[in-house]
């Protein structure tokens, strides 16, 4: 009998016993490993978050020249290269050869048959014509372009002079007109270099233009013009 009486007591301590270490243990399983969540962030690599800026571009703008039955005889291409302006033209299917006079016109207005909307040479200064080098000019002033038998030109030209900015010497909006004859580089205002013979507006990369990029026939009246084109000298 008090052996049985120990034998329930023994079942009961470790009953309680039990009841107590299996909390205990479950607490102590559910603790998180320090060691081990320590070691998994050190040796998760950092994120970092780096955007590249976008490289420099050089400003630049360009101009289709067309003739008056909208013929297109090539491009004019214009880059900002260690504070000038680089000039490069490329041209083809021009009618004579020879020697044409290639001007920065004031307007960025196009009108056929003449041109004339284009208004005279782009002279922010308001200085005498000549050719380079001569100092002063225009700052449309460039001079020639020798067109050889083929109807085929190029030609290479800086200028510190013109800007693609803004500012009154920026040209982007303005027109290039290449002439029929040759600029003299002497006779005011702009060479006796004759007719109009293309021109193209100036214009930068994503720049909004008029559908025709040009006046109407309206605006070709002698109260627009300025005293470079209405003269007898086509300029």
């Amino acid at each position: 009998m008090i052996q049985s009486l120990k034998l329930q007591r023994w079942s009961l301590c470790l009953l309680l016993v039990a009841f107590v270490a299996l909390p205990l243990a479950g607490c102590k399983a559910s603790e998180p490993k320090q060691d081990e969540a320590m070691s998994s962030d050190e040796m998760a690599p950092a994120t970092e978050m780096t955007s590249e800026e976008p490289m420099a571009t050089e400003e630049s703008a360009m101009a289709t020249l067309f003739t008056a039955d909208g013929t297109d005889v090539g491009t004019v291409s214009f880059s900002s290269e260690g504070g000038e302006v680089h000039v490069v033209a490329d041209l083809h299917g021009v009618e004579g050869a020879g020697m044409h006079g290639f001007h920065i016109h004031e307007t960025g207005e196009c009108t056929a048959p003449d041109f004339k909307s284009a208004g005279g040479h782009f002279n922010p200064t308001g200085v005498d014509h000549a050719c380079p080098p001569t100092e002063p000019r225009h700052a449309g002033d460039m001079g020639n372009v020798e067109v050889d038998d083929a109807g085929n030109a190029t030609f290479d030209y800086s200028s510190s002079d013109i800007t693609l900015g803004s500012g009154d010497h920026s040209i982007v909006g303005k027109s290039v007109v290449l002439h029929a004859g040759e600029d003299d580089c002497v006779s005011q205002p702009s060479g006796a270099a004759g007719a109009r013979l293309a021109c193209g507006v100036i214009t930068a990369p994503g720049a909004m233009t008029m559908d025709d990029g040009s006046l109407g026939d309206d605006a070709m009246g002698d109260d627009t013009m300025g005293g470079d084109t209405m003269g007898g000298d086509e300029g």
